[in-house]
């Protein structure tokens, strides 16, 4: 795993690139679900469904129509609640097969789930744990175990993301990004978000 300094010099050293890699549709589409998910029910608004289907890439994981109806009526379920219980979500999603008849494990989706409840809670995926050099569960693992791993890289991510902001650590890239996105009405964290998501994808190259 790469340590906080070594994540700073990183995203510093490329942070030209990596703000270039965020396209404004992006900073739109994430709006446009937002706004969407606030003011209507997800779970008959079929517009916001492909949209965020299409933007994390939920049709592209062999995932079937059964699993989508279930995770965006947990979406529509847990707004409502002040406890969001991944151990639960998770089970209820692990048990619709996909495809090919597998129960999969669907951390990443589960915390873009989260972050569209509460835009404060930082997303997993492949690329923001990229960054961090994470190393992936052991597949074999039982199912509470692989989730105190994944639990465990997300609170790191997020202890990271509150420290980088409270010691302003990545303000030039920050100032970077605001140039290129006036007026996006993100928070911090959600910046950062994006910020990993693309420095991910620039490390893979």
């Amino acid at each position: 795993m790469r340590t906080r300094e070594e994540i700073i010099n990183i995203i510093d050293n490329n942070a030209k690139a990596i703000v270039d890699n965020i396209s404004h549709e992006s900073i739109d589409v994430y709006n446009f679900l937002k706004t969407q998910f606030e003011n209507t029910n997800v779970t008959e608004n079929h517009l916001f469904q492909f949209v965020y289907r299409s933007f994390y890439r939920l049709d592209n994981a062999g995932l079937t129509t059964q699993f989508k109806i279930e995770y965006f009526n947990l979406l529509h379920e847990y707004r409502q609640l002040d406890n969001f219980d991944f151990s639960i979500i998770l089970q209820r999603l692990f048990a619709i097969t996909n495809h090919q008849g597998q129960n999969t494990f669907q951390f990443s989706f589960v915390t873009k789930m989260q972050n569209t409840i509460r835009n404060d809670r930082p997303i997993y995926d492949s690329e923001v744990a990229e960054v961090f050099s994470f190393r992936r569960p052991r597949q074999n693992l039982a199912f509470d175990d692989k989730l105190n791993v994944f639990l465990e890289q997300l609170s790191i991510i997020d202890d990271t993301y509150r420290a980088l902001i409270q010691y302003q650590n990545l303000n030039n890239i920050i100032a970077l990004f605001n140039n290129k996105f006036l007026n996006h009405n993100l928070q911090t964290i959600k910046i950062l978000d994006f910020i990993f998501w693309s420095a991910g994808k620039v490390i893979r190259q």
